[in-house]
This record gives C-alpha cells, sequence and structure tokens, in this order.
C-alpha cells in the first residue's frame, strides 16, 4: 500500500548551508568591525566638536585662549566648564591643547587602540587646527591612523610640515596613565581650512 514518505535534509545539502553560513559569516565580522570602529573614530569627533565649541566661546567671551593650558588639560576642562572627553570614550586615550598665539591653537584628540579596536598603527588620532576670526572660531580636521575609519568630514591626512609638528606625538595608552606634558609647535604651523 502507500508507504510513508519522509522529508529530510540529506548530510550534502546541511554540508552546503553550514559551508555558505561560514563564508558569510568570514566577511561580515570584518565588515561589522570596521563598522564598530568608523562609529567609534565619529564618536570621537563628536565629542570634540564640544571641546570645540567650549574653546570657541571661551576665546570669544575673553578675547585670548589664556583658559587653555597644555600642560594640564583637566585644568583647562575644568576652566571651559566640560567633562574631560577621556571619561567619555574608551577610544580616547587623552586629550592635547597646543597654543600658537591669541589667533592659533589645536587641539589633538588621541585614539586609544584598545577602545578602537584597532591594532596600533591603525588607531585613529583626530588634529583640529582652529584660528580665531572676528567672526568666531574656524576649524580644519586632520588625522592619522587608518583613513578607512575615519568619517568624510575630516579626511585630510596630518601632515606635519604643513599644519606643524607638536613635541611629542600620540602615544599608545598600556597600563600607565597618559602624561601631560606641555606641547608646542615646532614649526610651520599653518591654520588648516
Amino acid at each position: 500500500m502507500f508507504g510513508k514518505c519522509t522529508k529530510a535534509f540529506s548530510l550534502i545539502e546541511l554540508m552546503i548551508v553550514i559551508a555558505i553560513l561560514g563564508i558569510v559569516a568570514s566577511l561580515a565580522i570584518p565588515a561589522y568591525n570596521d563598522y564598530l570602529t568608523r562609529a567609534k573614530v565619529t564618536n570621537m569627533i563628536s565629542i570634540a566638536d564640544v571641546v570645540k565649541a567650549a574653546v570657541a566661546e571661551d576665546r570669544g567671551i575673553n578675547g585670548n585662549f589664556d583658559h587653555i593650558d597644555a600642560s594640564d588639560p583637566v585644568k583647562t576642562f575644568e576652566d571651559l566648564g566640560i567633562t574631560d572627553p577621556v571619561l567619555l570614550s574608551q577610544a580616547i586615550s587623552e586629550i592635547r591643547f597646543t597654543k600658537e598665539d591669541d589667533y592659533y591653537m589645536s587641539i589633538v584628540i588621541c585614539g586609544d587602540s584598545k577602545g578602537q579596536g584597532t591594532p596600533d598603527e591603525d588607531t585613529v588620532d583626530i588634529y583640529f587646527t582652529g584660528t580665531y576670526y572676528s567672526s568666531g572660531m574656524k576649524w580644519g580636521c586632520q588625522y592619522t591612523g587608518n583613513s578607512k575609519y575615519v568619517p568624510s568630514s575630516c579626511r585630510t591626512r596630518y601632515e606635519p610640515t604643513i599644519y606643524g609638528t607638536l613635541s611629542k606625538p600620540c602615544e599608545r595608552v598600556g597600563e600607565e596613565p597618559p602624561d601631560h606634558a606641555e606641547d608646542t609647535f615646532e614649526s610651520g604651523f599653518v591654520p588648516g581650512d
């Protein structure tokens, strides 16, 4: 009479499905990790926008950058009335300030390779160069690190010969907290566009 008909997947069909899933996962996981790192770098820039606004407001009110203390960023944040961004993001290891005079200054957001989830050579540091005009501050944005993690709003690679050099580059933070030694421009500072 009528035999029972069973429908099931064969071992070969299951192996093919598992192989396809493995291929998709091998492509998706690195892309997802890159996406996460880009989001962390974008967050660094968003956090820096708060710092830039506070610096610009302080410069507009006081007529100088006297509240910017390159040797003591913590005091600078207190004077500006904002929270230290290092406390807000694991992707940031430290913030550095440099002031040339009452018209030119820079903010360096040093990336943390552990927080960004990248090797040291790919870790992104962001350099903002600010110029004060009577209409307010104009900021340029440059970066070091891997360009695939940097948003389009900051796609100019940092060139010390064009933008000036810092006496001490960003260091990758290990167990020791970062040293907030005073950073100064050595030469060739031209404000960013």
